[in-house]
């Protein structure tokens, strides 16, 4: 049987994509994922067809959540069909697009999910702030509710 992995890093990342960072009490919910695309973790949600069902960012679409992380989803995100977790409360890692300070308003650009602290041409996302600082774009904790 040929060697699967050879190397292994000494350090794991410090925060992935999507990880609900600590165990402060949060609120995720399953939603039917309906986009051909799939959702990406830690992407934005919007509201789909039905009322079960999420889709990626789009424009003029209600806020859902953010996709949780999902280690068992084998294409690394959730495709067509499948039962997404989307955070609606709590605090969970996402990747910033420009430098963010603690306590900023969280934005995303409707027609990608981009997330911000600009509110020029973006959506608000209501009751929602970023939770760590970056220097630039990078992971950062977004805190929902």
């Amino acid at each position: 049987m040929p060697a699967i992995q050879t190397n292994y890093s000494a350090q794991h990342a410090r925060w992935i994509e999507g990880m609900v960072l600590n165990m402060e009490p949060s609120d995720i919910v399953s939603r039917l994922c309906e986009d051909a695309e799939g959702i990406g973790f830690g992407k934005v949600a919007v509201q789909g067809t039905a009322d079960n069902q999420v889709v990626d960012s789009e424009a003029t679409v209600k806020f859902c959540g953010i996709a949780v992380l999902d280690e068992t989803q084998p294409t690394g995100k959730y495709e067509q069909y499948a039962t997404a977790a989307i955070m609606k409360k709590g605090v969970i890692v996402v990747q910033a697009s420009v430098a963010v300070a603690v306590g900023d308003p969280v934005y995303y650009v409707p027609a990608t999910g981009v997330l911000t602290n600009s509110a020029s041409g973006n959506t608000l996302i209501a009751n929602a702030q970023w939770d760590t600082s970056t220097a630039g774009a990078g992971l950062a904790a977004l805190r929902l509710g």
